[in-house]
């Protein structure tokens, strides 16, 4: 049986650190298992070397840890995307350099974090609980739309009302490519230059580059 660790109590005022440092233990246990029923109070309070009415002050319950673990985990991905397209911009890329900085941002998170990244789409959850309405999925969804929609805006003004559509079908094509690429044999899964040319193709068909204006204009 693991063995509680110890742990050094926090002193007054930091009530914020041992939120996240059950946030952070959830999260692993979340990561390693793939199931929510694989969670308890319990358990986490043993991880951070707390007792178990502690986890009570900072979350209603087991669905709101799991909860705010998604919750942190998307938006973490959301703010990865939005600062590489700003990175773009601020280094002058064209509206679909921009786009292709938010694309490998999202690659590299899903490479990079492959088990907080299948967290965010293979969560098991328990039988009697599914998730509600407002599932932070959104958050991403909102940051594949506002990445659709600034490029539209200068490379295709007229298209605007589609920023949201050609975001889930970007998103939801992209998400394809990684799991085929994950899971079919050799040469094709581990090798990345096949996912980039993949995502290149992909981004050609849905947003075509804006056509470079000739010599005589």
């Amino acid at each position: 049986m693991k063995s509680q660790v110890k742990r050094v109590p926090n002193v007054r005022g930091e009530g914020e650190r041992l939120r996240q440092e059950i946030l952070d233990a959830a999260t692993r246990i979340l990561e390693e298992t793939g199931r929510e029923d694989a969670l308890s109070l319990r358990g986490v309070a043993r991880e951070v070397g707390i007792s178990a009415p502690s986890v009570y002050r900072h979350f209603k319950d087991k669905a709101d840890l799991v909860s705010t673990v998604l919750d942190a985990t998307y938006r973490a991905l959301a703010d990865v995307m939005s600062e590489a397209g700003k990175s773009a911009a601020g280094a002058g890329a064209d509206p679909w350099g921009r786009v292709r900085a938010a694309v490998t941002a999202y690659r590299r998170f899903a490479i990079d974090k492959p088990r907080r990244y299948r967290l965010m789409f293979s969560l098991e959850y328990e039988p009697e609980r599914r998730p509600s309405t407002d599932h932070p999925v959104d958050t991403v969804l909102q940051a594949w739309t506002d990445t659709t929609d600034a490029y539209l805006a200068e490379a295709a003004p007229g298209r605007r009302a589609e920023a949201q559509d050609l975001g889930i079908h970007l998103w939801t094509a992209l998400h394809g490519q990684l799991v085929l690429w994950r899971t079919l044999p050799s040469p094709v899964a581990g090798n990345e230059a096949i996912l980039i040319e993949l995502e290149e193709s992909l981004l050609r068909r849905l947003l075509p580059p804006p056509e470079s204006p000739s010599p005589t204009e």
